[in-house]
């Protein structure tokens, strides 16, 4: 008897301060959201955003266990691109648990405290009408998020089928779901992955129509020890079939984009990688390969970045702001982005960053290779000959390097690919594909741009301070510019 008394005076407890850690917590909820809603107006203010983007809340309302608000996201000055009027707005629905242990999250079988655990949706509204009609009236994405007592998260996107249409174009999908996890901030320590599945995209001028089984997001991203933002992405498009009039035309087994955001050795400056890759290009059931394109940017200073978008974006929007019509002349446009960039790009430069462009394409005989790299000067400190031919390259540039290998095996198994591609039988396709192969390797030898033996075509540039060497042949940069005039009209 004594036990049981003892076990319900437990349970009572317990009871207690379950409603008393839920009353406390939904006293905090309202004043972190004012928090929140301040910081994301402060900040955007001082970007000095084009379309004005200002936060706010309203219709909250508090229980014991439960509380509800909606958050509201409006553009100020619009965005004309996107069909955005000047203050309309995008209005999110906020339902919140509270701790130490919310109802959503044990309905889930989630039995670990928490602070709280919410729900987010979309309102349909004059913005958000037409992907609520994508959606057949479902909200087009809703936000699980739980946030625990040692300041990690966790958060479930799902997205809901839609089929979205223009006059042309119609982008359907079975809808898909994405996690994302931290330790500290979404903002600060995320990682992501998920998934859309069952892509189509429909092209009704032309017939055609492109498959995918699924697109795929991984992420990874953190601030370091200096608050610099690194990371790893790659989003990928997964078993591709171009088809046009009921006849497959395509078919590419994966599709990928890369990004890399990673601390550089002195771990005050960046190195940024974006790479695109085609995995098994295959047309009339002919594999092509697989190929890479890359962007790399070396030895970036973070800083010089930020404020140069910071000053760029401040100083575009002061311009508009005196002249409303420029935003609607194109040209204009460009020519006071292009003398802004010119004006702060300098401090870029202090850091003598380094740019990479690699290229390459593989098949079974092996992978024909492009790169191109170029080592930035900084203009203060460059050295150069006043008056000289590439007086404006050296200000800029201390050295510029590219090399081509195309090794001939390679070269000709993909010439025969795209020929049998076409229909060619077996012979036929060998020998065109050679005879192509040699008559471009003949031009190129006449011409002088390419070394050649038995095994492989090459080409090899290096520039520095007015000296060029060409496929191992050093000669000044005027000589240079001569040899390329004989092939110019």
């Amino acid at each position: 008897m004594k036990k049981s008394v003892v076990a319900a005076g437990v349970v009572v407890a317990l009871g207690v301060c379950w409603m008393g850690s839920a009353w406390y917590t939904g006293k905090q909820v309202e004043p972190k959201v004012a928090d929140f809603v301040s910081s994301f107006n402060q900040a955007s203010k001082a970007k000095s955003s084009k379309m004005g983007m200002t936060l706010s809340y309203k219709d909250f309302s508090s229980g014991l266990l439960s509380s509800h608000f909606q958050v509201v996201l409006t553009f100020e000055h619009g965005a004309e691109a996107s069909g955005i009027k000047a203050g309309q707005n995008v209005t999110f629905n906020v339902d919140v648990d509270h701790g130490p242990f919310p109802l959503s999250s044990l309905a889930k079988g989630s039995l670990g405290p928490a602070v709280a655990a919410m729900n987010v949706s979309l309102v349909n509204g004059e913005i958000t009408k037409p992907l609520f009609d994508a959606a057949k009236g479902h909200s087009p994405i809703d936000a699980n998020i739980r946030v625990s007592y040692d300041k990690s998260f966790s958060t479930q996107v799902v997205v809901a089928p839609a089929s979205y249409s223009d006059t042309q174009t119609t982008f359907a999908l079975d809808g898909g779901e994405f996690n994302v996890s931290g330790e500290k901030s979404p903002l600060n320590d995320a990682r992501i992955n998920g998934q859309l599945k069952n892509i189509v995209i429909s092209q009704d001028s032309n017939d055609v129509k492109v498959y995918s089984d699924s697109m795929t997001v991984t992420s990874t991203g953190h601030k370091d020890d200096d608050n610099i933002s690194v990371g790893h992405a790659v989003v990928s498009l997964n078993n591709i079939r171009v088809n046009s009039k009921g006849k497959e035309l395509i078919q590419i087994n994966a599709l990928t984009g890369m990004s890399d955001l990673a601390s550089f050795s002195d771990k005050k400056r960046i190195n940024y990688t974006l790479e695109y890759g085609i995995k098994d290009l295959i047309r009339e059931k002919q594999n092509l390969g697989s190929g890479k394109i890359a962007l790399v940017l070396e030895n970036i200073d973070p800083v010089a970045v930020h404020q140069l978008f910071t000053d760029y974006n401040a100083e575009l929007s002061k311009a508009i702001v005196a002249n409303p019509a420029l935003s609607h002349d194109e040209d204009a446009m460009d020519e006071i982005s292009l003398k802004l960039l010119e004006k702060y790009i300098a401090d870029i430069q202090k850091s003598e960053p380094v740019i990479k462009l690699p290229i390459s394409w593989k098949n079974d005989k092996g992978e024909m290779t492009a790169n191109l790299n170029i080592a930035t000067a900084d203009p203060a400190k460059a050295t150069f000959t006043p008056g000289s031919l590439t007086e404006q390259v050296d200000h800029n540039v201390k050295t510029i390097t590219a090399n081509v290998l195309l090794p001939l095996d390679v070269f000709t198994y993909t010439a025969k690919q795209i020929k049998l591609a076409e229909g060619k039988d077996d012979a036929t396709a060998q020998k065109q594909a050679e005879k192509d192969v040699n008559n471009a390797m003949t031009i190129g030898k006449m011409m002088d741009l390419i070394s050649l033996d038995d095994k492989a075509a090459k080409l090899d540039f290096e520039y520095q301070q007015g000296k060029v060497v060409f496929n191992g042949k050093e000669m000044t940069a005027e000589e240079f510019m001569a040899r390329g005039g004989r092939f110019l009209p």
